[in-house]
């Protein structure tokens, strides 16, 4: 098991050439939010437009689009019910995200399976994007493209009936055997998060309670999704996402009680140009 570390993220770092220009940091395409929990795909889109994203385009349920488009000053919005149009943007995109804050219902597994059938970019799939998978996970293999499941233990037990406790106590071997079976990256959110493809294992080595708040794992979506579009394999994403992630939330902790996803979302660029310069 390798460490998530500052020395490993700025191996990784893909330097931006200054003539670079938006084009060039990809179209990063989130679909989430429901009726009550437009927050969710507010701290994602923002988290991937914060972190870098070239451009971010969110879908979202026409019941909450008036909303989210008001508040869109970075990135563009599109309603679920223009399906040609989504669609349109889901085969073209750089990189997808799906589930934060959209339910786990019937709708969102429909909406789900059409992503994956749909989507060639790699795919993210978090919060209820995973939650409507219990009993239904075989859906997976029928994907297009590369999938990143971002689950914490709770989630994860649900889909794989592995009880939580059990989990806890073997993190590294389960979380390694399912992406191997799976056939994805995995990542399983926690104290000390791993990323892994079944083959590769990575610990992170940061991070803390402060951030123990609502949205955080959605603003964590936004950033990997973010990270893809830039060109970075999904992998790296994922590893540099939650270094990327914990480091903002320490940084933020010297000086706060609590940190919350708000907070990240101001804070992310300027934790990312103290990591790389």
């Amino acid at each position: 098991m390798k460490k998530i570390d500052m020395e490993l993220i700025k191996s990784w770092y893909i330097k931006r050439k200054p003539e670079s220009h938006k084009g060039e940091f990809g179209h990063t395409l989130i679909m989430a939010g429901s009726s009550g929990y437009a927050g969710a795909a507010y701290i994602a889109a923002q988290s991937a437009v914060r972190s870098g994203s070239g451009l971010v385009t969110l879908a979202v349920y026409p019941e909450i689009f008036d909303n989210l488009s008001s508040r869109a000053v970075e990135y563009m919005t599109v309603p679920t019910n223009e399906k040609e149009r989504w669609l349109s943007l889901l085969e073209k995109c750089s990189s997808a995200a799906f589930g934060p804050g959209m339910g786990n219902t019937r709708k969102t597994r429909q909406h789900l399976e059409e992503v994956l059938s749909s989507c060639f970019a790699p795919l993210i799939i978090d919060a209820d994007g995973i939650n409507v998978l219990e009993n239904y996970i075989e859906i997976l293999l029928e994907r297009k493209g590369e999938v990143i499941l971002t689950p914490h233990p709770g989630e994860f037990s649900r889909i794989t009936g592995v009880p939580i406790k059990e989990i806890e106590e073997n993190r590294e071997a389960v979380a390694k055997s399912f992406a191997e079976r799976y056939g994805l990256i995995l990542v399983l959110k926690g104290h000390r998060t791993l990323v892994t493809d079944g083959k590769e294992v990575y610990c992170n080595t940061n991070g803390s309670s402060a951030m123990a708040s609502g949205g955080m794992g959605d603003s964590l979506t936004g950033i990997i999704a973010s990270l893809i579009s830039q060109g970075y394999e999904p992998l790296k994403a994922s590893a540099i996402g939650v270094f990327i992630h914990g480091y903002c939330g320490d940084e933020l902790s010297k000086e706060m009680f609590c940190v919350n996803a708000g907070h990240m979302i101001e804070e992310l660029p300027k934790t990312m140009k103290k990591i790389w310069g």
